[in-house]
């Protein structure tokens, strides 16, 4: 017996006898088989014979005879046809108690390629679907075609989802053509482990692909329904799309378009129609209550469980206030209607139309309704990513522009200006922290070897801010508003936004290409530094020497000057490493310090970065600290403990972290290491120490702790503070503490907050403190 394996879908077994192949199973007339990736067909009136649509027909002695010699070089089937969808009407029902999903999609393809293609002669359409689903019958025009599922062509992989690979499907037709309808019927299962993407400390289960079960429904960017291939480094195309669904018992459905009352009233199912050209299509479903209410036109709805009906009208006024914030600035709301769906894992993800959330951050309550980077950032993203679609030949520009207009400029909106520099001081002060190796271009985020999301949001936010302030605030807007004008429905990329803002701003047409170049496609930062400062009386003149390290780059130098009656801030040009200036000026000038209002994103001393658990959660070498208890069950440890231990490690490889419990440090156990202490350990005699050789600023009391000359003995206080421990550059000690165990605060939520301190009452937020060290240069005479 001679086995052969045969192209990339099938193995068949073939027995040799006298020279005569014979196959192990006769193969029924008309069966379609795959060799060799070549698509075969038995002949259609059972003469034993193979007919290749690319070659002669076979008796089984040749085929026999050519599978064994061409088996591992595969056979050449129907050259590719190029296309691209059009169109999209997807038909779906869904049983979430067997994860099952059975649908019809009928794509409008068009060819995308001149390339020269035989005349006559079969091709191939290659479709992605998602490989627990399987294409039962396509036809065009009535007419059925012959396809098999191929080895699928592999889509990027990232640390979230290593193993996803759609599977493709070679539709074979019998001539070329311009352009053809398919309707495509598929079945299968989708299920995925939903525990498996949730990681302590992260808000976003970006692992979950596609899923139907009885806890809810997501269905996403997994290939759930066909969609063409692409060709290499092509922009994929954007398309219509309609959706219609049977209704689920027991689940409400929304989807990332806009409702179709003509479809759902003809037909009897749910029915959505894109209202612009979309990237891919969303379902999303869970067992909700549907609240609705009409805002200047447009239907908020919200999907809520019933257990969520006191955060509706919380919800509602939240929508509203963005609403009536942001068109003025961005342009009208691109559709007609925008809902908020719990989510049943953990997300804060913007669909076209919707945002989904998951129940623990709509359970925050008035959080995510008042602070911004919640609701108002998804929302913006129906303008920016979802309305407009991010180049993929170009990065990701998106995230910059939406967290600018609401995790930073919300609060100039609100008029807190005080809250608005923190923020910005916080972005350069991230850029400090992280690893040069890790400094890249802006313009590369989500691209292949990018640079990571903290560039792409923070960076991004600061460069949208100096842009605004190089252009003028006003015009920035009005190049906001014709962004969405011209490029609702289309792909757009970081020159386009130049280009507009160019067009807007009083410099004209060239005047960004230095300021995109050096902040969008170029890395690092400057570092600010006044180097001497004097004073002469005589002519009332002061010169300041300053510098910016290597690269130079073209910005204006903020500096403040202070004297007896306040102060005055000037913007000084400079181009090159380092620049003397002199200024007269008309008053005694006292001290100077350079951008005080962190203007400019810049790198700043790491000694001179604030204290946040972030400064405890980088570097290369963790301790974490526990009080006794854990092997035993009266004094067992609060689950808490583990679980912000747990997030806090996570940063840190296996060889780089140490956990340890009270009564089993030694002398040399924290030395140089960023250090996390939970709880009662604080009250150790040797952590004690610890915190007193390093001017911790909390102390402890018998029933609590003092701060700042307030003692804090209430059950319901807790604390959170860190601090950077003198004499080890950069590494953090972070404490975490409370006076009962159910006032301890929420581990998840730790990482969130930007603040070196903060003091909790019942869970919520009562002191919040900064410990910032400002460089004051004081004027020499």
């Amino acid at each position: 017996m001679t086995l052969i394996v045969i192209g990339e879908a099938y193995t068949m077994i073939l027995y040799t006898r006298a020279g005569r192949g014979v196959p192990s199973r006769r193969l029924r007339p008309g069966k379609d088989v795959v060799v060799s990736g070549c698509p075969f067909r038995t002949a259609t009136r059972g003469v034993p014979a193979w007919a290749c649509d690319m070659c002669r027909p076979l008796t089984y002695f040749q085929a026999a005879i050519l599978l064994s010699v061409v088996g591992p070089i595969g056979c050449v089937g129907p050259p590719r046809l190029p296309v691209r969808a059009e169109r999209y009407h997807i038909e779906v029902r869904m049983d979430p108690a067997s994860h099952g999903l059975t649908g019809l999609t009928t794509i409008d393809l068009v060819r995308t390629d001149d390339r020269s293609l035989p005349d006559s002669g079969p091709v191939a359409v290659e479709l992605l679907l998602h490989p627990d689903l399987k294409i039962t019958r396509v036809t065009t025009d009535g007419t059925e075609l012959r396809h098999h599922a191929v080895r699928g062509q592999v889509r990027k992989k990232d640390d979230d989802d290593e193993d996803f690979v759609p599977r493709t499907h070679r539709i074979i037709l019998d001539e070329p053509a311009d352009a053809l309808t398919l309707s495509v019927e598929y079945q299968g299962s989708l299920f995925q482990d939903v525990s498996a993407g949730e990681k302590p400390g992260v808000i976003h289960n970006f692992a979950m692909r596609t899923h139907i079960g009885e806890e809810g429904i997501y269905l996403a960017d997994g290939a759930w329904y066909p969609e063409p291939a692409e060709e290499e480094d092509a922009e994929p195309a954007l398309a219509e799309y309609t959706l219609v669904a049977d209704p689920v018992p027991g689940l409400e459905l929304v989807a990332g378009a806009e409702r179709d009352p003509d479809v759902s009233e003809r037909t009897g199912r749910l029915a959505w129609h894109s209202p612009y050209a979309l990237d891919g299509m969303v379902l999303v479903g869970g067992p909700h209550e549907i609240h609705q209410t009409v805002h200047n036109g447009v239907t908020i709805s919200l999907h809520l469980k019933p257990s969520q009906a006191r955060h509706v009208d919380g919800l509602f006024d939240a929508v509203k206030r963005y609403l009536d914030r942001y068109e003025p600035l961005v342009g009208p709301y691109p559709a007609s209607e925008y809902s908020v769906v719990d989510n049943f894992f953990s997300s804060g993800f913007a669909f076209p139309t919707f945002t989904l959330l998951a129940s623990a951050v709509i359970d925050m309550g008035k959080r995510p309704q008042m602070m911004h980077g919640f609701i108002d950032h998804e929302m913006l993203h129906s303008w920016w990513g979802n309305g407009i679609h991010v180049d993929p030949q170009d990065g990701n520009w998106c995230e910059a522009l939406t967290s600018y207009a609401t995790n930073y400029y919300g609060y100039v909106l609100d008029g807190k200006l005080d809250d608005a520099r923190r923020k910005r001081r916080n972005y350069s002060h991230f850029l400090s922290r992280i690893k040069p190796e890790d400094d890249k271009p802006l313009g590369t985020f989500s691209r292949e070897d990018g640079c990571g999301r903290g560039i792409g949001y923070s960076k991004g936010t600061l460069v949208m801010h100096m842009l605004a302030r190089k252009i003028g605030q006003d015009n920035y807007w009005a190049a906001m508003r014709r962004f969405t004008e011209e490029y609702l429905g289309r792909y757009a990329s970081w020159d386009d936004i130049r280009r507009l803002c160019e067009e807007e701003s009083p410099h004209g047409p060239g005047s960004l290409e230095t300021f995109f170049t050096q902040w969008v496609r170029g890395s690092g930062a400057p570092t600010l530094t006044i180097e001497r400062a004097h004073y002469d009386p005589d002519d009332q003149t002061l010169t300041l020497a300053l510098s910016q390290g290597e690269p130079p780059f073209d910005l204006d130098f903020p500096v403040r000057i202070a004297h007896a009656d306040g102060t005055h801030d000037i913007d000084i040009p400079l181009d090159t490493t380092s620049k003397e200036v002199t200024i007269p000026v008309d008053f005694v000038p006292q001290t100077v310090e350079v951008d005080p209002d962190y203007h400019i994103f810049r790198k700043v001393p790491r000694a001179d970065i604030i204290p946040t658990t972030n400064t405890t959660r980088s570097g290369d070498a963790f301790a974490s600290i526990l009080s006794a208890g854990g092997g035993n069950a009266a004094l067992r440890l609060p689950e808490s403990y583990g679980s912000l231990k747990s997030i806090f490690e996570s940063s840190f490889e296996d060889d780089e972290r140490i956990a340890l419990t009270v009564g089993e440090i030694d002398d040399e156990a924290l030395a140089d290491r960023c250090v996390l202490i939970v709880g009662e350990a604080v009250r150790d005699p040797q952590i004690a120490e610890f915190l007193r050789e390093i001017a911790f600023p909390v102390s402890w009391t018998d029933e609590g702790f003092e701060f700042d000359g307030v003692t804090y003995t209430d059950p319901a206080d807790a604390l959170l503070c860190t601090v950077v421990r003198p004499g080890a550059e950069g590494r953090g000690v972070t404490v975490v503490f409370a006076n009962s165990e159910d006032a301890f605060p929420r581990p998840n939520v730790i990482p969130m907050y930007d603040r070196s301190l903060v003091i909790y009452k019942n869970h919520r937020a009562v002191l919040r403190r900064d410990f910032e060290r400002r460089n004051v240069v004081d004027v020499e005479f």
